[in-house]
Protein backbone atom coordinates (compact mmCIF):
# COMPACT_ATOMS: atom_id res chain seq x y z
CA UNK A 1 0.00 0.00 0.00
CA UNK A 2 1.35 3.41 -0.90
CA UNK A 3 1.46 6.40 1.39
CA UNK A 4 -1.54 8.69 0.97
CA UNK A 5 -0.97 12.41 1.35
CA UNK A 6 -3.28 15.41 1.20
CA UNK A 7 -2.23 16.74 -2.22
CA UNK A 8 -2.40 20.46 -1.43
CA UNK A 9 -0.49 20.12 1.82
CA UNK A 10 2.05 17.84 0.13
CA UNK A 11 2.59 20.35 -2.72
CA UNK A 12 3.24 23.13 -0.23
CA UNK A 13 5.62 20.88 1.70
CA UNK A 14 7.52 19.89 -1.45
CA UNK A 15 7.93 23.51 -2.58
CA UNK A 16 9.04 24.92 0.77
CA UNK A 17 10.62 21.94 2.52
CA UNK A 18 8.75 22.96 5.67
CA UNK A 19 6.05 20.98 7.39
CA UNK A 20 2.84 23.01 6.98
CA UNK A 21 0.75 24.33 9.84
CA UNK A 22 -1.79 21.71 10.87
CA UNK A 23 -5.02 21.62 8.93
CA UNK A 24 -8.32 21.49 10.78
CA UNK A 25 -8.43 17.75 10.19
CA UNK A 26 -5.04 17.20 11.85
CA UNK A 27 -4.83 19.25 14.99
CA UNK A 28 -1.69 18.69 17.00
CA UNK A 29 -2.55 17.93 20.58
CA UNK A 30 -0.69 20.48 22.65
CA UNK A 31 -0.62 18.11 25.61
CA UNK A 32 1.74 15.79 23.72
CA UNK A 33 5.48 16.52 23.73
CA UNK A 34 6.85 17.65 20.39
CA UNK A 35 10.56 17.78 21.15
CA UNK A 36 13.11 15.37 22.58
CA UNK A 37 13.80 17.25 25.82
CA UNK A 38 10.08 17.34 26.63
CA UNK A 39 9.74 13.63 25.85
CA UNK A 40 12.57 12.83 28.29
CA UNK A 41 11.06 15.10 30.95
CA UNK A 42 7.66 13.42 30.57
CA UNK A 43 9.26 9.94 30.63
CA UNK A 44 11.09 10.79 33.86
CA UNK A 45 7.88 12.15 35.36
CA UNK A 46 6.08 8.88 34.52
CA UNK A 47 8.92 6.66 35.77
CA UNK A 48 9.84 5.44 32.28
CA UNK A 49 13.44 4.28 31.96
CA UNK A 50 15.56 6.79 30.03
CA UNK A 51 18.95 5.00 30.08
CA UNK A 52 18.39 3.54 27.58
CA UNK A 53 15.06 5.07 26.63
CA UNK A 54 12.16 2.60 26.88
CA UNK A 55 10.62 3.58 23.55
CA UNK A 56 7.76 1.06 23.89
CA UNK A 57 6.52 2.70 27.09
CA UNK A 58 7.06 6.18 25.59
CA UNK A 59 4.87 5.31 22.60
CA UNK A 60 2.15 3.68 24.69
CA UNK A 61 2.08 5.88 27.80
CA UNK A 62 3.05 9.33 26.59
CA UNK A 63 1.54 9.27 23.10
CA UNK A 64 -1.22 6.69 23.57
CA UNK A 65 -0.27 4.99 20.31
CA UNK A 66 -1.07 1.31 19.97
CA UNK A 67 1.85 -0.92 19.09
CA UNK A 68 1.62 -4.16 17.10
CA UNK A 69 4.27 -6.66 16.04
CA UNK A 70 3.11 -8.18 12.74
CA UNK A 71 4.20 -10.50 9.98
CA UNK A 72 5.28 -7.86 7.44
CA UNK A 73 7.06 -8.16 4.11
CA UNK A 74 10.80 -8.55 4.36
CA UNK A 75 11.51 -5.04 3.04
CA UNK A 76 9.07 -3.31 5.44
CA UNK A 77 10.46 -2.43 8.86
CA UNK A 78 7.24 -0.89 10.07
CA UNK A 79 4.52 1.66 9.50
CA UNK A 80 2.23 4.06 11.26
CA UNK A 81 -1.45 4.41 10.53
CA UNK A 82 -4.27 6.59 11.67
CA UNK A 83 -7.02 4.36 13.05
CA UNK A 84 -9.48 7.04 14.17
CA UNK A 85 -9.83 10.82 14.49
CA UNK A 86 -7.14 10.97 17.22
CA UNK A 87 -6.08 7.30 17.24
CA UNK A 88 -2.86 5.95 15.81
CA UNK A 89 -1.11 2.58 15.63
CA UNK A 90 2.48 1.60 14.90
CA UNK A 91 3.07 -1.78 13.27
CA UNK A 92 6.54 -3.32 13.49
CA UNK A 93 7.95 -6.26 11.54
CA UNK A 94 8.04 -9.10 14.07
CA UNK A 95 10.77 -10.89 12.09
CA UNK A 96 13.40 -8.19 12.63
CA UNK A 97 15.61 -8.37 15.70
CA UNK A 98 14.63 -6.47 18.84
CA UNK A 99 17.37 -3.84 18.39
CA UNK A 100 16.14 -3.04 14.90
CA UNK A 101 12.52 -2.98 16.11
CA UNK A 102 13.41 -0.40 18.75
CA UNK A 103 14.75 1.98 16.11
CA UNK A 104 11.74 1.34 13.87
CA UNK A 105 9.36 2.25 16.71
CA UNK A 106 11.26 5.51 17.32
CA UNK A 107 11.28 6.23 13.56
CA UNK A 108 7.51 5.77 13.30
CA UNK A 109 6.99 7.91 16.41
CA UNK A 110 9.06 10.59 14.65
CA UNK A 111 6.61 10.49 11.73
CA UNK A 112 3.78 10.98 14.23
CA UNK A 113 5.51 14.00 15.78
CA UNK A 114 7.01 15.58 12.67
CA UNK A 115 4.76 14.58 9.79
CA UNK A 116 1.26 13.78 10.94
CA UNK A 117 0.00 17.01 9.40
CA UNK A 118 0.86 15.81 5.89
CA UNK A 119 -0.32 12.24 6.31
CA UNK A 120 -3.88 11.70 5.21
CA UNK A 121 -6.04 8.71 6.14
CA UNK A 122 -4.23 5.48 5.49
CA UNK A 123 -0.78 4.25 6.35
CA UNK A 124 2.80 5.36 5.96
CA UNK A 125 5.09 2.43 5.24
CA UNK A 126 8.82 2.46 5.79
CA UNK A 127 11.15 0.12 4.02
CA UNK A 128 14.48 -0.85 5.51
CA UNK A 129 16.05 2.19 7.14
CA UNK A 130 19.43 3.51 6.00
CA UNK A 131 19.19 1.39 2.85
CA UNK A 132 20.81 4.16 0.80
CA UNK A 133 21.28 7.91 0.54
CA UNK A 134 18.33 8.28 -1.86
CA UNK A 135 15.64 8.19 0.82
CA UNK A 136 13.10 11.00 0.89
CA UNK A 137 13.38 14.10 3.05
CA UNK A 138 10.65 12.92 5.44
CA UNK A 139 12.37 9.57 5.88
CA UNK A 140 15.70 11.27 6.64
CA UNK A 141 13.96 13.60 9.10
CA UNK A 142 12.27 10.68 10.86
CA UNK A 143 15.51 8.71 11.07
CA UNK A 144 17.39 11.74 12.38
CA UNK A 145 14.76 12.41 15.04
CA UNK A 146 14.71 8.73 16.05
CA UNK A 147 18.51 8.61 16.31
CA UNK A 148 18.61 11.73 18.48
CA UNK A 149 15.75 10.46 20.64
CA UNK A 150 17.43 7.10 21.26
CA UNK A 151 21.03 8.39 21.29
CA UNK A 152 21.08 11.99 22.56
CA UNK A 153 24.36 13.80 21.81
CA UNK A 154 25.06 14.52 25.49
CA UNK A 155 24.57 10.85 26.41
CA UNK A 156 26.76 9.76 23.47
CA UNK A 157 29.54 12.08 24.68
CA UNK A 158 29.10 10.98 28.30
CA UNK A 159 29.52 7.31 27.41
CA UNK A 160 32.63 8.03 25.34
CA UNK A 161 34.13 10.07 28.18
CA UNK A 162 33.44 7.13 30.53
CA UNK A 163 35.46 4.83 28.25
CA UNK A 164 32.57 3.28 26.33
CA UNK A 165 34.32 4.06 23.08
CA UNK A 166 33.66 1.29 20.59
CA UNK A 167 30.62 0.95 18.37
CA UNK A 168 29.85 -2.42 19.94
CA UNK A 169 30.01 -1.10 23.52
CA UNK A 170 27.90 1.93 22.62
CA UNK A 171 25.36 -0.35 20.93
CA UNK A 172 25.10 -2.33 24.17
CA UNK A 173 24.59 0.85 26.21
CA UNK A 174 21.88 2.21 23.91
CA UNK A 175 20.44 -1.27 23.23
CA UNK A 176 20.50 -0.60 19.49
CA UNK A 177 22.08 -2.19 16.45
CA UNK A 178 25.72 -1.46 15.68
CA UNK A 179 24.57 -0.11 12.32
CA UNK A 180 22.37 2.55 13.96
CA UNK A 181 25.12 3.49 16.43
CA UNK A 182 27.78 3.65 13.70
CA UNK A 183 25.58 5.96 11.62
CA UNK A 184 24.89 8.18 14.64
CA UNK A 185 28.62 8.32 15.50
CA UNK A 186 29.30 9.36 11.90
CA UNK A 187 26.60 12.06 11.99
CA UNK A 188 27.94 13.39 15.31
CA UNK A 189 31.48 13.53 13.91
CA UNK A 190 33.02 10.82 16.10
CA UNK A 191 34.02 8.72 13.08
CA UNK A 192 34.96 9.92 9.61
CA UNK A 193 33.15 7.37 7.47
CA UNK A 194 30.05 5.27 7.71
Amino acid sequence: MATKFNKEIWKKYKSTGKIPVSSTEYKIETSKPTNIKTIYNKATELGITTEPLDIVRVVKEIFNIKLYFNDLDRDVSGFIERTGPQDWAIHVNKWENALRQKFTIAHELAHFILHKNILQTGSHYDSILYRDENTSLIERQASSFAAELLMPPNKFEQYINEGVNTIEKLAEKFELSTSAVRYRAYKLGYISEY
